[in-house]
């Protein structure tokens, strides 16, 4: 199998002309709003998106917490360009970062950070999410392919057929029990909520740190 990372997306995502994946980004979209509006109890100040791409979600989380100041990185330089043209006149401090060492970022820096269709990319999940541990306050928010749904849609729309339906790129394969291990590791986050947009999961996760028991939301 081929596990070259894949710089961007493969297919248009949130501009798609298919209707029925619109549809199912429609439903991926709902549920980032839904988490945020839900759990988010405190006043953000500070928001990073890590693997960013064409800064899509960027655009939401500004219109979301307009006060806030964003910060976004991607691997790809390309990857970057976009989401500067796309996010234009929104102020960003972008950067070129690898998620498994996000260096450029202080511990504890952010208060929310958003990790969408990166984990599954990694050839060290675990360092990753213990980088997103790492530099987030209170909040972190992030979502994966749900398998083996995923590539079974992928087959059922005869897509990557000799990889057995998994899109380059995919090298993390999770399910709701495994993805739940997975977290665990990293003994300073605490899953909130989690919800299910097909075909995807998506996780609400707090920082379990002195600050944030002792409030009450």
């Amino acid at each position: 199998m081929n596990n070259e990372f894949i710089h961007g997306n493969l297919e248009e995502k949130y501009h798609t002309k298919n209707p029925f994946f619109a549809l199912l980004m429609n439903k991926f979209i709902k549920s980032f709003h839904h988490l945020l509006d839900t759990h988010v109890k405190v006043d953000i100040r500070s928001v990073c998106e890590i693997g960013c791409g064409d800064g899509e979600l960027l655009k939401i989380l500004h219109k979301k917490f307009p006060s806030a100041q964003l910060y976004a990185c991607d691997l790809s330089p390309e990857e970057i360009l976009k989401a500067q043209k796309n996010c234009k006149g929104i102020d960003i401090n972008f950067s070129i970062q690898d998620a498994h060492n996000l260096s450029e970022y202080n511990s504890a820096e952010f208060d929310l950070v958003i990790c969408c269709e990166v984990l599954e990319h990694l050839n060290k999940p675990k360092l990753g999410l213990f980088e997103l541990e790492r530099i987030t306050s209170q909040y972190l928010l992030f979502s994966v392919p749900n398998e083996p749904i995923w590539r079974i849609l992928n087959l059922l729309r005869c897509k990557y057929i000799k990889s057995l339906g998994n899109t380059p790129g995919h090298i993390n394969h999770w399910n709701k029990r495994s993805l739940n291990n997975f977290i665990s590791q990293a003994k300073d986050l605490k899953m909130i909520s989690n919800t299910f947009p097909f075909p995807w999961q998506m996780k609400m996760i707090r920082k379990v740190t002195p600050k944030v028991l002792n409030n009450k939301n």
